[in-house]
């Protein structure tokens, strides 16, 4: 621990360089995603933390310690419980599927919103009597609303327009359950049960806000997301669940 900390102190300010470097690059590359946001707050977090002489300031120390050692417990005890739907392939019969939206560029598909919809094709060519949502409004840098371009997509691959439902005015999972909710207890359906189409590190919070926004079943079928991406979504998934929680 010593060895780390006089390291720290010799070569701290490269590091803090280094860093800064990188944000500004990563800031360049890819803008102000998740992924350099989360980045960053690391690195500034390391910068202050460094910075700390534990040896005179005990107390803070400990509560620093303490409240590592909270953060890694939660994150165990949420990141199981998201890996119980990472699988999720239910096949029950419902009165709805909802598809979830996932962000377009322009008008074009995101591969994640375009992976849900796949997903979903055959349990929606196996029930052609169960109408289907898209959920999603608009968001900066879409020219359309998200529940249009899942709803063209859909009719490209053969789903009949009668069974598609727009919900356009969503934007976050909360909005896109609850209003979904409302179209369907428009429709005269009482104690619905879902069958939600998300992505895999997704369905755990999504069911988990089906059953807070009143539904009488919740059942999902999960989406494969890129191998390479699944890091970065299950750590903002971990902090997403947090603030359903909260």
């Amino acid at each position: 621990m010593r060895k780390i900390t006089t390291f720290l102190r010799e070569k701290g300010l490269i590091i803090d360089i280094i860093l800064l470097v990188c944000l500004v690059i990563f800031l360049i590359i890819w803008g102000r995603n998740f992924a350099v946001t989360f980045f960053g707050a690391i690195s500034v977090a390391f910068m202050v933390l460094r910075r700390i002489n534990y040896e005179k300031h005990v107390v803070l120390k400990r509560i620093i310690l303490s409240g590592l050692g909270i953060v890694a417990v939660s994150f165990i005890i949420i990141e199981a419980l998201v890996f119980t739907q990472l699988g999720a392939n239910d096949q029950e019969e419902a009165d709805y599927v909802i598809i979830l939206g996932s962000g377009i560029k322009g008008t074009e598909l995101s591969l994640t919103l375009k992976q849900r919809l796949d997903a979903s094709l055959d349990y929606i060519q196996a029930h052609p009597q169960i109408p289907v949502i898209v959920s999603g409004g608009q968001g900066p840098g879409e020219d359309i609303t998200e529940a249009l371009a899942m709803k063209t997509y859909l009719l490209t691959q053969g789903i009949n327009a009668n069974r598609i439902i727009m919900e356009d005015r969503s934007t976050s999972t909360r909005e896109n359950l609850v209003f979904s909710k409302e179209i369907i207890d428009q429709a005269g359906v009482m104690n619905p049960e879902i069958m939600i189409v998300t992505s895999d590190y997704h369905m755990f919070r999504a069911k988990y806000l089906a059953v807070k926004s009143g539904y009488s079943a919740e059942y999902g079928i999960s989406a494969s997301s890129p191998v390479h991406l699944k890091p970065i979504y299950m750590i903002r998934e971990y902090l997403a669940v947090i603030k359903a929680l909260i």
